[in-house]
């Protein structure tokens, strides 16, 4: 049997065990001596692996289906008429809209957060990367979007092989625009082009409240599928004198039977959402914060978090149908659910200042203190790639701005688990990185860094903050007289003491490596894209699965 080892924490005076707390890890299973090409495919399948297989997979998947739908309707014995007046248009046609068919069965499953949230905590998550369900769905709109391409012009060409075969009684832009397959065709098509169009990043970003409304054209998108295939377009052929009748339809519309298993999962869901969501909620306490950051304190007897979820928030006084993520700064041990915003849009800028918030506008010179806080509802949680912490040996927790908030939650969970100690753990190390360009961002969670650091648990957590932006002279000049090295950093009061600049995160990975052979680390982040990728190829990067390597698993928030 292999070893226990012991990780020991030093506690507040008068505790039990001579100040110490005793955290059992467990016995680690021993990794086997692997060959250079083997080594090489291992690390692939640490971060890169799973998702592209995946991915390849389902490209695979549709591309099969394509093909065997092809060849079926090119060699189909019925439809012997249908292809004499059609030509390649058919099969080209019918084998497209098959794989619209397969994509749309999974397209709501994306969406189902609360189903994603607990099969992700099975033995699926290892082989099914879950936290990229949004990846996955807009995977999957992508692949609609191509095909639908296929469908829609191959049908064209059908309607003017129609129209050269049987003249003006059936004109191609009467088929188009008309006939029961091309109206509803057409309002598939405007429907799915409008979603698709302000979905994308940079609308989204700006114009959040269209794209939220426009997306709800889902409902006339799935509705005019169901009725797209029920016009019975394509015709078997017609039975010969004296044998038995056929069914010319050739079964009817078949959309539904894709289709019904995930449309009822989402409109359990969507139900869930809305009972859970008017549940007693309240506002406790709103904290205004520096750099345009509110806290927000609530209270919610009937929901049950854990670290590192998150939850959506709305406001029926500023939107009643808009529901914002955010992801949890408060321990699953609090009597209270706590959130941080970052006040940078409109629904965010008009939440803070109904909840009491002023930020300098011009708009507020006339403005009075609420005399109430505001109603709100919040759906979740849910969970995230962060909730994983306590799965690894060693983390490495990096927020950027405001993307801290999701370890604001683990770090008071860390510092729980560490002051009540109740059983195996697997985590030993915290590395924890917030990079900031604003230094008076650093007084959010300042309270909380100085209460880890008091613990005296330095041999657990390690505390490093790194400010990016630019200092004033006499800002410079108050940091050298008031920096005491080792006692009290001048801008965040803490021990560890604050870097300028970017991090070198090579290096950084390199001592992390050296200090942890044959260890799983968790690289957890919140933040900017481009420190995301930054991070993501470090982990490749600096990932040894061999017998006594070091494997680095990146994991980011997605909502």
């Amino acid at each position: 049997m292999a070893q226990q080892d012991s990780v020991y924490f030093r506690g507040k005076a008068g505790d039990a065990n001579n100040g110490q707390h005793s955290v059992q890890i467990g016995a680690l299973p021993p990794r086997t001596k692997k060959s250079k090409l083997r080594v090489r495919f291992d690390n692939w399948m640490v971060n890169e692996g799973p998702r592209q297989i995946f991915f390849v997979l389902w490209i695979s998947a549709q591309i099969a289906y394509f093909v065997q739908s092809y060849f079926q309707l090119l060699t189909a014995k019925n439809l012997t008429t249908f292809r004499h007046v059609l030509g390649q248009g058919l099969p080209m046609a019918r084998a497209a809209a098959n794989v619209i068919n397969l994509n749309c069965a999974f397209l709501l499953f994306t969406v189902c957060r609360n189903l994603i949230s607990m099969v992700r905590t099975t033995f699926l998550n290892k082989y099914v990367p879950f936290d990229k369900n949004i990846t996955f769905h807009i995977t999957i709109a992508w692949c609609i979007v191509f095909w639908t391409y296929v469908h829609v012009v191959a049908h064209y060409f059908n309607y003017l092989n129609v129209e050269r075969a049987l003249g003006a009684a059936k004109t191609a832009k009467n088929l188009a625009l008309i006939s029961g397959p091309g109206l509803t065709g057409q309002v598939i098509s405007v429907a799915f082009f409008l979603m698709v169009t302000s979905a994308m990043e940079g609308v989204r970003r700006k114009y959040f409240e269209m794209f939220w409304f426009t997306h709800h054209l889902f409902i006339i998108f799935f509705g005019g599928l169901l009725m797209h295939g029920a016009f019975c377009f394509i015709k078997a052929d017609m039975p010969a004198p004296g044998a038995p009748a056929v069914d010319l339809c050739r079964g009817g519309p078949t959309f539904w039977k894709w289709w019904v298993l995930s449309g009822v999962a989402y409109l359990l869901e969507r139900i869930l959402r809305e009972v859970r969501g008017r549940r007693k909620t309240y506002i406790s306490k709103v904290v205004q914060h520096p750099s345009k950051v509110v806290e927000i304190q609530i209270k919610k007897p009937s929901c049950t978090t854990k670290a590192g979820q998150y939850i959506f928030i709305c406001c029926p006084e500023i939107g009643n149908f808009e529901w914002h993520p955010f992801t949890l700064t408060s321990s699953p041990h609090e009597e209270f659910v706590s959130i941080h915003i970052r006040v940078a849009g409109d629904w965010t800028t008009a939440f803070a200042k109904r909840c009491g918030c002023r930020f300098g506008d011009k708009d507020e010179a006339g403005m009075s203190p609420p005399t109430s806080l505001p109603f709100i509802m919040i759906d979740g949680p849910y969970g995230s790639a962060s909730e994983d912490v306590f799965d690894y040996e060693a983390a490495i927790l990096v927020g950027a701005g405001i993307g801290v908030t999701p370890f604001a939650s683990i770090l008071k969970t860390v510092w729980y688990r560490i002051n009540n100690p109740s059983g195996m753990v697997r985590l030993k190390k915290v590395y924890f990185f917030w990079v900031c360009r604003d230094k008076d961002a650093f007084e959010w969670f300042q309270d909380l860094l100085m209460t880890l650091e008091e613990e005296n648990i330095d041999g657990f957590l390690e505390i490093h903050t790194y400010l990016t932006g630019g200092l004033k002279i006499d800002e410079v000049k108050n940091i050298i007289v008031n920096d005491e090295e080792g006692v009290a950093d001048a801008i965040t009061g803490l021990r560890a003491p604050t870097h300028y600049g970017r991090p070198n995160w090579d290096r950084i990975f390199s001592n992390i490596r050296d200090s942890h052979r044959g260890t799983d680390v968790g690289v957890l982040f919140c933040g900017p894209k481009v420190l995301s990728g930054t991070l993501h190829r470090a982990c490749n990067k600096w990932t040894e699965a061999t017998e006594n390597g070091t494997r680095f698993f990146y994991g980011k928030e997605n909502f």
